[in-house]
């Protein structure tokens, strides 16, 4: 592998920079559960809420995955979840990180769906960045070309359209939870 950068940007973006941003992008989940799943030099998915987004980039290549709470929540079901993280990456890559969106706290599936992600995330020893409930859908691409998360939500544009221009106060006032890990950059 070359030129692998080990620091992924995440931008807050407006929900008309995102389209146009993310225009060439045809890797785009629309299938919420894992053999909706796609991998690519870039992927998106678009209506997150309750839902829980799980994105794994390796420096070469994305993956993403927009689960609903109904299924990742489900221990029944959470196997066949993981396995097509599993075959889909190489979880010892040492260049693996991850972003985990999503989440609201009125469902207890939610919840429980989002936990499990952060919870495989932690003992497959991948570091991720956090993006967690807010009051309105999200949307998430990446680019392998520029090593870059686009994020918007309507929270997030609105305070775009306001003026606001420091990324760290758009992602915390289009999220409940903001974390970012320390091999991703806010931009």
């Amino acid at each position: 592998m070359t030129d692998i950068s080990f620091t992924s940007s995440i931008r807050p973006v407006s929900s008309d920079s995102f389209c146009r941003m993310t225009r060439d992008i045809t890797n785009n989940v629309s299938n919420w559960r894992p053999e909706g799943a796609k991998k690519g030099l870039s992927a998106k998915t678009d209506r997150i809420l309750d839902c829980t987004a799980l994105g794994l980039t390796d420096g070469e290549k994305v993956f993403l995955m927009h689960i609903i709470p109904e299924l990742s929540s489900n221990k029944k079901f959470l196997p066949h979840i993981i396995e097509k993280i599993k075959n889909s990456m190489d979880l010892s890559c040492e260049y693996l990180q991850g972003i985990l969106i999503g989440s609201k706290s009125y469902s207890r599936e939610s919840l429980i769906g989002y936990n499990n992600f952060v919870r495989f995330l932690k003992e497959n020893k991948i570091p991720f960045s956090e993006l967690k409930g807010g009051n309105t859908v999200h949307k998430i691409a990446y680019h392998t070309k520029n090593d870059e998360w686009l994020v918007s939500n309507f929270d997030i544009d609105s305070l775009i359209r306001s003026g606001e221009t420091d990324a760290k106060k758009l992602f915390e006032f289009g999220f409940d939870r903001v974390k970012i890990n320390k091999l991703d950059e806010i931009v």
